[in-house]
């Protein structure tokens, strides 16, 4: 007889999460056998378990560990060998990142371990109204924060090609600081946010260091969680200090039109790669090659967007190679360009909510240039 098994902690998996409702900072068992679930708790969780999981059944794991303890066995893998192995399962399917110790452990109780490749839960990757609204909230936060720091910058002033705030250089770790703030006051935790300006935004995933240039791009991208939610959102912006030289004008410009023409594919049944192709097309059409010059990548070298939900990173992909869309996946769609002989890049990411009739727009941050301008 064949289970399906995971041994996480609801914090830091989402597939178990997604699964069960139900949040631990320990990793806990939960099987799914036949038409039922069950999730096996240590008496400190039980209760609460109960009250806020989603399980056909919700057990103590203390019978079995007691049982475990006799034949000189402890630990999860030991509870969850005995657990099993009562209810007649001599074959395992487990996630494909499953740590190896557990599996070896219980592939020395006997029973057949085999982890699945591929998404674990593909539903997931389709949201339902409550979570695209859900994932809309963060969004909103998200909107909220980086208005904020663009009405600091128009408080700003430029001196000698550098920003001055309140007397002193305006540095990517304020701004940073700044809107990690504001996010935790509407309960979203923010890492890894990207404050980045002039040759650093050229690099898409550096985080942004020292003091930030005027006249020059300054790339936001920020993708924080709900700390009661969980789901995640994802939004790029670059806004400019100062005045906007004309080379970086036209790159914007190219980016955001790129944007729109790949933003208005998106619709059920589309593979999401053709949103990728729309975007690399409209690039070589206006000119700008992709390669690498003097060691380094310039152009546009990533995919164009990615699925949102319970990770920051998940399907569907849209790069090179794609899926059809469907009613319910979450994508983004966030083209760049960077050169390091303009010195600076500028990507723009909005995300969309594929409906049967189309698409929505998640994202609702301006992108003229009355909004990312600063003068």
């Amino acid at each position: 007889m064949r289970a399906t098994l995971l041994i996480a902690a609801g914090e830091q998996s989402p597939d178990l999460y997604y699964r069960t409702g139900f949040l631990t900072p320990d990793p806990y068992i939960y099987a799914e056998i036949g038409g039922e679930s069950f999730m096996l708790l240590s008496d400190l969780e039980r209760d609460r378990g109960r009250k806020e999981g989603r399980a056909t059944h919700v057990l103590s794991t203390a019978e079995w560990e007691d049982e475990a303890v006799k034949s000189g066995k402890r630990g999860l893998s030991a509870i969850a060998a005995l657990f099993l192995k009562s209810r007649g399962i001599t074959d395992l399917d487990v996630p494909f990142d499953f740590p190896l110790g557990l599996a070896r452990k219980l592939s020395d109780e006997g029973l057949s371990v085999t982890p699945v490749e591929g998404a674990f839960t593909p539903s997931r990757a389709l949201k339902s109204r409550e979570e695209a609204q859900l994932i809309r909230k963060v969004q909103e936060g998200v909107e909220e924060a980086l208005h904020e720091i663009a009405a600091l910058l128009r408080r700003s002033t430029v001196k000698d090609g550098g920003i001055l705030y309140e007397g002193l250089p305006l540095t990517s770790e304020r701004l940073k600081a700044l809107l990690k703030q504001s996010l935790l006051t509407k309960n979203l935790i923010g890492s890894h946010t990207i404050v980045a300006g002039g040759l650093q935004a050229c690099d898409p995933h550096n985080e942004g260091s020292g003091p930030l240039p005027a006249h020059r791009p300054i790339v936001f991208d920020i993708f924080p969680f709900s700390e009661e939610s969980r789901y995640y959102a994802d939004m790029t912006r670059t806004l400019f200090k100062g005045t906007v030289p004309p080379a970086f004008r036209e790159l914007y410009e190219t980016v955001r039109e790129a944007q729109e023409e790949s933003i208005a594919l998106a619709a059920p049944g589309v593979d999401s790669s053709l949103l990728h192709q729309a975007v690399e097309s409209r690039f070589e059409a206006a000119g700008y090659k992709t390669g690498e010059v003097e060691g380094r990548m310039e152009g546009f070298f990533h995919g164009t967007g990615h699925g949102v939900g319970l990770e920051i990173h998940e399907a569907p992909r849209v790069g090179k190679t794609g899926v059809p869309l469907e009613p319910g996946h979450v994508i983004t769609v966030e083209p760049g360009l960077y050169y390091p002989r303009l010195g600076g890049g500028v990507r723009i990411e909005d995300m969309l909510y594929i409906t049967p009739h189309g698409h929505e727009n998640l994202t609702t941050f301006p992108k003229d240039w009355a909004t990312v301008a600063i003068p």
